[in-house]
């Protein structure tokens, strides 16, 4: 859930989101990749240069060839560094070995649109320069000349993410058009404010599963379990713990249970059985 982040960790499971789906919206790099490797660790290094210099306009995987061993057999991958561009749900180029920073970005630039001198261009070099209300400054002052571009508000709340204003998220979001609050991508994002705010206030884990142990229908206990497990990345017990405040109270927390699940559905991908089951069970509560 972190916000501005363009390098992941692909696995068998994810693969399908976050490399042929995302390959529909842009160019998605898969980094293949062995550890002890020297120009593995070269190439890794100038890729993740490359995902911060171009900003989003590609997306990089990283996939250890150690660990995800069918997704290598799969894809057949034979040898180490390899690199496939994905566009379009294809693979577009493959680069083998170690190549310069130069030539990366040449072959890039090939399949990468062109960088803008946006607002929001503007606005993120601005914030890695350490001047964030600046930065926010700059997109407020967009977004009243361009009402309609939901790409400033979006970013608007990453960058806050980014900070841990989770508070701000809230009052921001309240204040923007209802046309807007309601965007998809923009409840999503309030969606992981909300739920990265519970974290950082929830007592330990150990300690909501005890109160869950004593008074199983704490639903303020469940929902913060919930929200600790979403940032620990175990989506099982999240899911378990949403699923079961919804069970009890559909519309509780503004209807935050449900929302989160679906966070959670989009991240996974639906054809992770996660989804697919906890998605059947939500359906037959809702109906």
């Amino acid at each position: 859930m972190t916000a501005l982040n363009y390098v992941f960790d692909g696995t068998l499971e994810n693969f399908q989101q976050l490399v042929m789906d995302n390959s529909h919206k842009g160019v998605v790099l898969v980094n293949y990749w062995k550890p002890g490797v020297g120009p593995c660790f070269k190439l890794w290094q100038a890729l993740e240069k490359l995902s911060q210099e171009y900003q989003g306009r590609f997306l990089l995987v990283n996939v250890n060839t150690d660990t995800q061993t069918s997704l290598i057999q799969e894809h057949g991958i034979t040898s180490v560094p390899t690199v496939k561009f994905y566009q379009q749900g294809d693979i577009v180029e493959s680069i083998y070995g170690a190549q310069s920073e130069a030539m990366l970005r040449e072959t890039l630039n090939h399949y990468v649109p062109p960088a803008q001198d946006t607002a929001i261009a503007e606005a993120i070099r601005t914030y890695q320069s350490g001047h964030v209300d600046d930065a926010l400054m700059k997109l407020a002052n967009a977004s009243a000349r361009e009402p309609d571009n939901l790409k400033l508000y979006s970013t608007a709340i990453k960058l806050m993410l980014r900070e841990k204003r989770y508070p701000d998220i809230e009052t921001y979001v309240s204040n923007l058009p209802g046309q807007v609050q309601t965007q998809p991508e923009i409840d999503a994002l309030r969606v992981h404010a909300k739920i990265l705010h519970l974290a950082q206030e929830a007592p330990p884990a150990d300690q909501l599963d005890q109160r869950l142990e004593e008074t199983p229908d704490d639903l303020d206990a469940a929902l913060s379990r919930a929200a600790v497990a979403m940032v620990d990345d175990d989506y099982e017990t999240a899911l378990s713990q949403l699923m079961h405040v919804v069970e009890k109270d559909r519309h509780y927390c503004d209807e935050l249970p449900r929302k989160a699940m679906l966070v959670i559905f989009s991240q996974l991908g639906h054809q992770h059985e996660l989804t697919r089951f906890f998605q059947k069970a939500l359906r037959e509560v809702l109906h």
